[in-house]
């Protein structure tokens, strides 16, 4: 199938080489997200971050340590840090490994990774200016944005007879009341014999008509379950808010986020999976060479672009506020994304499978406090993982501080590097030492008052699970990480992940 949009690596413009210095320009005054008030009235929030030669050997190390453990190909890490003599940012890269096992080629910053499900934050950025500029709203119905013929399902109240219709609120926030994959995704592979990857072929029409046939699975905005459907949705109807294009074609997603954010920051190297000498090959958690994830279709929006570290730092920065005060809107309102628009109380790790649950979600984002682990102040996380590749992205906004790392093997258990980083990052800033938080949220509760350390138990934000390739869904054990964090992974179906 033809795409709608180039699939090569795109010049950058003299514009975009303009904007891509913003590190050197004041920072707008802009408040961060109200995920940072939390941390506002704690001394300790006035303490610095800063990239001491001390600090950035103590990463390498980990990075390193971490390839090793782990037995991964290559991996690449950008870490964002205020610059203690201005009000720019410092990015900082590190590298270890190779794409290619033995090979005599190493990672550097230039090495582009498949970033799996950390696409939806870049859907959500895209929703964020288009509300930002009148385009849309949060509350809009799905509805509005069906082709003709089309009629998106409601939840009826049994009781009342009143219907809740899915928002686009309901869409960036996995409150949609749909389950994590179309149930015709495999008809993207038509009748490809052997076909272990849909994502090509799925198209609009066929994700319109899965939406048109399927009964939501509870009220939309009552429980959270992480929806790789609901953000292939949302990327498709938000592209066709900027371009519109024939059911038929893939959605202009590439050409909506290039002119929303991507060009204005430079980012050339972050696009719609393209084949490249750049882009590390995936593999799976056995070693053995896996597909590229090629979700270039409907879906792409919840999974489909590749980046590399350079490009990521300065994605990072943006979402921290380092950005000039004339940056486009596109650029401005990224931020936004890290601001709560949603309190999560019921997460399910299946349809059948709910449980209690204490976090927040920005757009895309999931949002905790400082007490929620031993990261040490409030912080923002988003992962994803391909059948081959893994990516994890931590913010701690009030610190301005962030970090964000990819790998080309599939993810199985605990390999995960950005949060213990970002927590070695904060023990580390210069200032007062740090002490326990008070959570607003929370004003009253007795173990607030015995200073109780709390686990973060991270809701699964789709990274690969160790039997990807395996059949059957299986619910995994929660892990540990760095002894406090706790991942939970599913096991999926042989292609039927279409965001990750």
């Amino acid at each position: 199938m033809t795409m709608s949009i180039s699939r090569r690596r795109r010049p950058r413009s003299a514009a975009a080489i303009a904007a891509v210095a913003f590190v050197a320009l004041s920072v707008s005054a802009a408040p961060i997200a109200a995920v940072a008030e939390e941390a506002a009235a704690d001394p300790a929030s006035t303490a610095v971050v800063e990239m001491t030669p001390a600090l950035k050997e103590k990463i390498q190390k980990k990075v390193e340590s971490f390839r090793t453990t782990h037995g991964l190909p290559g991996l690449s890490v950008a870490v964002v840090t205020p610059d203690p003599a201005g009000s720019s940012p410092v990015i900082t890269t590190f590298a270890a490994g190779q794409p290619v096992p033995g090979s005599a080629t190493p990672v550097d910053a230039s090495t582009q990774f498949e970033l799996g499900s950390e696409t939806k934050v870049f859907t959500a950025d895209l929703l964020s200016y288009l509300v930002a500029s009148g385009r849309v709203s949060l509350d809009d119905a799905v509805q509005l944005y069906a082709p003709a013929g089309i009629t998106v399902p409601e939840w009826a109240d049994p009781q009342t007879g009143t219907t809740t219709p899915i928002t686009l609120r309901d869409l960036a926030t996995h409150q949609a009341g749909l389950p994590d994959v179309p149930p015709n995704f495999q008809d993207g592979c038509g009748s490809t014999p052997g076909c272990e990857n849909p994502h090509p072929g799925y198209t609009q029409t066929m994700l319109w008509d899965a939406i048109a046939q399927q009964s939501l699975l509870w009220q939309p905005g009552t429980r959270w379950l992480y929806s790789n459907w609901g953000f292939g949705l949302l990327g498709t109807i938000l592209a066709n808010v900027v371009e519109p294009v024939p059911a038929s074609q893939p959605p202009a997603y590439q050409s909506a986020i290039d002119g929303a954010f991507l060009d204005a920051l430079g980012m050339s190297s972050t696009m719609i999976e393209t084949p490249g000498p750049r882009l590390a090959p995936p593999y799976m958690a056995s070693g053995e060479p896996t597909y590229y994830w090629d979700n270039t279709n409907a879906i792409s929006g919840a999974g489909g672009l590749i980046s590399d570290a350079a490009d990521m730092g300065t994605w990072v920065a943006a979402h921290l506020g380092y950005i000039p005060p004339a940056a486009p809107l596109g650029v401005q309102t990224m931020a936004n994304t890290l601001e709560p628009v949603s309190t999560i109380t019921t997460l399910c790790s299946s349809p059948s499978q709910c449980q209690e649950a204490d976090f927040q979600m920005g757009l895309g984002w999931q949002l905790y406090s400082a007490r929620s682990s031993e990261v040490g102040a409030p912080w923002a996380f988003k992962n994803g993982g391909t059948a081959g590749s893994s990516t994890d992205t931590a913010l701690a906004p009030s610190l301005r501080t962030g970090v964000t790392t990819m790998f080309n093997m599939q993810r199985v258990g605990d390999e995960q590097l950005a949060v213990p980083i970002l927590a070695l990052l904060v023990a580390d800033r210069r200032g007062p030492a740090p002490t326990p938080s008070h959570d607003p949220d929370r004003p009253h509760k007795a173990e607030d008052d015995a200073r109780t350390p709390h686990k973060a138990t991270l809701a699964d934000t789709g990274y690969a699970a160790s039997d990807f390739i395996a059949p059957g869904l299986v619910a995994a054990a929660l892990l540990a990480v760095g002894g406090v964090l706790a991942l939970s992974a599913r096991r999926r179906t042989p292609g039927t992940d279409p965001g990750r």
